[in-house]
């Protein structure tokens, strides 16, 4: 049984990816972390207290306009592809969360000196609508010209600071290859062990087990394993040497370790430790600000 985390492209489109919660024109994921430059404006931030906000943010009103016109965008996309919204509540928590997500991205890249010129959000708005009508598009997906350049504006700091944060992770890190033997019973792990601590060859064991992959799990990096209690074990074993048995929810594991090496980390593991990141960054970012949603 595979435990490693297995997560496509698409998926990294949802957490690596901190968009205007639907269809923007162009996914944050696409693009390209602005260029600080002096002769940039500085991107306009409603600080007013006065305005309608759905939410304020380490003193920073959140637009209330900004929220319903992102929900009413929210509500279309599920529409669109066949998943209306039932759960209201659900899909209110969803939006304002993202928006909070991307407003505090874009604040960090604000403060690190990030600036963003209007020219280059009207090139991409110009680039839309050469691809489709844009009249006819905002007016589907409930935009303004001036709603369309702010949610731009946003999505490109929050890329820009978000790509700082995927930075972070190197291309190569310590890694172990393991195999493991995995049984869904307690009887049955017992078995395996008792089968290796006679002199059982591992892989013999591991193929009774799982005859199609062997148990094989390949070559995972710290983070990477979704039970920390296997991979703590996995890093603490010499080459060649097997764990003893490990519960996890799942069932009973024995792990071995083939060999070990820095080398270059796989596509997706670099992706799900990306991912965790991000989260990570989200979640300590939101624990030092101070957000005060206004909305119910």
């Amino acid at each position: 049984m595979k435990i490693a985390r297995q997560k496509s492209i698409l998926f990294l489109l949802l957490l690596l990816t901190i968009s205007a919660c639907t269809a923007p024109p162009t996914d944050v994921a696409e693009l390209e972390t602005p260029v600080v430059t002096e002769e940039s404006p500085t991107p306009e931030v409603p600080t007013a207290t006065n305005i309608p906000a759905a939410a304020v943010v380490n003193g920073e009103p959140l637009a209330l306009s900004w929220y319903e016109d992102e929900l009413s965008q929210y509500l279309h996309a599920q529409e669109t592809i066949g998943q209306p919204v039932e759960d209201m509540a659900a899909a209110h928590d969803f939006v304002i969360n993202d928006l909070i997500d991307q407003f505090l991205l874009a604040q960090a890249a604000i403060d690190a000196g990030v600036v963003v010129a209007d020219e280059e959000v009207q090139g991409r708005i110009d680039a839309l609508g050469e691809e489709v009508d844009l009249d006819a598009w905002m007016t589907a997906w409930g935009y303004t010209q001036e709603s369309l350049a702010q949610s731009l504006k946003w999505q490109i700091l929050a890329a820009a600071q978000r790509d700082i944060i995927l930075d972070t992770i190197p291309e190569t890190a310590d890694q172990v290859e393991l195999q493991q033997v995995f049984a869904y019973t307690e009887t049955g792990a017992r078995n395996a062990i008792a089968g290796l601590n006679a002199g059982r060859e591992f892989e013999d064991v591991a193929f009774e087990y799982d005859p199609v992959t062997g148990g094989y799990l390949g070559w995972v990096p710290r983070g990477y394993l979704l039970i920390p209690a296997l991979e703590e074990e996995a890093f603490s074993l010499a080459v060649g040497d097997h764990s003893g048995i490990i519960e996890s929810n799942i069932g009973f594991h024995i792990v071995k370790v083939l060999a070990r090496d820095e080398r270059p980390l796989s596509r997706d593991a670099r992706l799900t430790l990306q991912r965790e990141a991000l989260h990570t960054w989200l979640a300590e970012k939101r624990e030092r600000s101070q957000i005060e949603v206004l909305i119910d």
